[in-house]
């Protein structure tokens, strides 16, 4: 078969796929060499930055830019399609994407495990943020002042973190946490917080951890929780079938997951993409 027609008969598939809930096979075709980019890390308060550069994905919607930009990170296993379902969606949505890997650079796969976590740690990880803004705002596509951050379980808790006072100069505008447990409401600074949990989720417990960061919020502190009854982790990961990990349960959750995204788009509508 001519390359030409493997190539149309390619995309028809691909096409076709989208059309019956396929999007997950299109954003796992999404990546393209040109994708890739290193961001030179910069030094940030009680984060142990790589000595080397952290690769990552930069995807970019259709439309002239500059465009305002999210950054996403990945859980404790690393770097995934996963992520790029996000791009995926994000990019439908108008936003450019970001997706740096937190692992390679500091020659580590995975956190998961218990004894593992201290390898790289959230704190560690809110570097790699400071670091893709930094970066974000050098490039000549995207909105320097309209950039948020969107994590994922171990990336959820360092979005969380981001908006803490003591990282303002990253000048974020929103933050995501997907199933990360919240911490120091103290420390809660002028970024906005959207959490996501399942009731169910029993990873660090973050529906019950981040309503009593939200109760003890001070005043003018912005933050909107959304958890749902007998969810499990990993709920908005469509390309999960209930499994164990560590000893806990995963499970994709489709009602919870739309209903999550609704709730996404809104809030980086609000504070992100005006």
């Amino acid at each position: 078969m001519p390359a030409i027609l493997r190539r149309a008969c390619l995309l028809w598939l691909l096409l076709a796929m989208a059309g019956c809930g396929g999007h997950i096979v299109v954003a796992a075709a999404m990546t393209r060499e040109h994708d890739a980019v290193a961001i030179p890390p910069v030094a940030v308060a009680r984060a142990r930055m790589p000595e080397g550069p952290i690769p990552a994905l930069l995807k970019l919607p259709g439309g002239q830019g500059p465009f305002p930009a999210v950054i996403v990170l990945h859980g404790c296993g690393g770097r995934g399609l996963s992520q790029l379902d996000w791009a995926w969606r994000l990019n439908r949505w108008g936003y450019a994407v970001l997706i740096p890997d937190s692992m390679t650079p500091r020659g580590v796969k995975t956190v998961c495990a218990p004894e593992n976590q201290p390898r790289v740690t959230a704190r560690d990880r809110v570097g790699d943020v400071g670091s893709a803004a930094a970066w974000l705002r050098t490039r000549p596509e995207i909105d320097p002042d309209r950039i948020a951050v969107l994590g994922q379980s171990h990336g959820g808790s360092t979005a969380a973190l981001t908006v803490q006072r003591a990282y303002e100069a990253f000048r974020l505008r929103a933050a995501i946490d997907y199933y990360g447990p919240c911490r120091e409401p103290e420390q809660h600074g002028a970024v906005p917080l959207l959490v996501l949990a399942g009731e169910a989720d029993d990873w660090g417990h973050p529906a019950a951890r981040c309503r009593t960061y939200q109760t003890n919020l001070g005043p003018g502190r912005t933050m909107e929780i959304h958890t749902y009854p007998g969810v499990h982790h990993g709920f908005e990961n469509a390309r999960l079938s209930r499994t164990m990990h560590t000893g806990h349960i995963l499970d994709h959750d489709q009602a919870a997951a739309e209903d999550s995204f609704v709730h996404v788009r809104a809030f980086l509508d609000r504070w992100v993409g005006h």
